[in-house]
């Protein structure tokens, strides 16, 4: 067995009493205390992840832009600079390989954020294609931590803590200075459906900037969170995790992404997603609650009027509805007549009845 990689705050976070499971090849604090509370301050207040497993990629060259608007279904090219967006990238049968966030410091230098457990598969796609463009890519994952601050509150605390107003800034949008505590880029940006920052800085710097909030989680106003309520509240939001809601088995199309997907341009995968598009998607990804206290689990059966239809992609519990939420791959067929449908799945051998569902942020439900 590989032996997991430790967080360059691994000791930080061991001394707030975090306990940790492995993750994507990483030992990672998966709660402090209760996730459920972490969940429920980030929604009211603001919580800070140590997500220093993700992966940094630069894009640097004069062919930057028209590399990445190759490799990418969205579209950097009108981006302006200090802006970011949300793509995601397909092999050339449309299958997914990843989903990324590109922050464009200038037409000629991106600085991307991809999933922990796919930085050597998406670096080795890029490099199938770099070589046909004026620019280079490296790898720089192990010169970054990664710091979110996610939450309402957030404004107000880390613009005390960098002393600068970061009210105004917009949203998918980034600032790169030194600060007080070293030099960073601060992106607006999240996982958890709040308004919220990403802070990417030097590794050795990683220390400081955590050390930073300890006057406010000494006032209740921020506490650390942990995996667990990470990926509750990015599920509450209806946000995809690659290997669940987006895969090498499930196109953007089927993910619901067709949205971030610029059909005016010549992409890797464009020619099969655009059959896909024409001839229909086989299923597609939807969300759902659970008309029961059982938590289904991934690659659950989903059943459809007795039918099997498709299958759970993710299963938790959602601190604002207080009761398991889920996401499921199902057939496009069977979503005709959704509503009239009864729909259910299993815990172990017991039959659970779900509803189909928009995410519970959609719904505009307040903690």
């Amino acid at each position: 067995m590989t032996k997991s990689h430790k967080l360059n705050l691994h000791e930080f976070h061991r001394e707030k009493s975090a306990r940790f499971t492995e993750f994507a090849g990483w030992e990672m604090p998966v709660s402090y205390g209760s996730s459920v509370e972490e969940h429920l301050h980030t929604r009211l207040h603001c919580s800070l992840f140590d997500v220093s497993h993700m992966g940094e990629i630069v894009v640097h060259g004069p062919d930057a832009s028209k590399f990445l608007d190759f490799i990418l279904t969205n579209s950097v090219s009108n981006v302006e600079p200090g802006k970011a967006i949300y793509s995601p990238f397909c092999y050339e049968n449309g299958a997914t390989v990843d989903d990324l966030i590109a922050y464009k410091k200038s037409d000629e230098e991106y600085f991307l954020c991809v999933n922990a457990s796919n930085i050597l598969k998406d670096f080795q796609h890029f490099s199938q294609y770099v070589a046909r463009f004026d620019c280079t890519i490296e790898n720089v994952s192990n010169a970054f931590g990664q710091i979110a601050l996610q939450g309402p509150a957030s404004v107000k605390v880390l613009s005390d803590i960098v002393d600068k107003d970061l009210s105004k800034m917009p949203k998918m949008s980034f600032l790169r200075s030194t600060f007080n505590l070293g030099e960073a880029l601060i992106a607006r940006t999240g996982y958890t459906g709040e308004d919220g920052f990403e802070i990417y800085c030097n590794i050795n710097d990683s220390i400081l900037w955590a050390n930073s909030f300890n006057e406010y989680e000494a006032k209740k106003e921020v506490q650390w969170a942990g995996l667990a309520a990470r990926d509750s509240l990015r599920l509450e939001a209806g946000f995809p995790l690659y290997g669940h809601e987006i895969s090498d088995s499930i196109s953007p199309l089927q993910a619901g992404l067709s949205w971030a997907i610029k059909w005016n341009k010549e992409f890797v995968g464009k020619s099969s997603l655009l059959a896909e598009r024409e001839k229909g998607v086989v299923g597609k990804v939807c969300f759902y609650e659970v008309e029961d206290r059982k938590i289904p689990r991934d690659d659950a059966v989903v059943y459809c009027n007795g039918k099997e239809v498709g299958r759970v992609l993710s299963g938790g519990y959602s601190p604002l509805l207080k009761k398991p939420i889920g996401s499921a791959w199902v057939e496009s067929q069977f979503l005709v007549d959704e509503a009239d449908s009864t729909w259910e799945t299993r815990v172990r051998q017991t039959v659970v009845s779900i509803k189909l569902s928009p995410p519970v942020m959609k719904k505009k439900i307040s903690p």
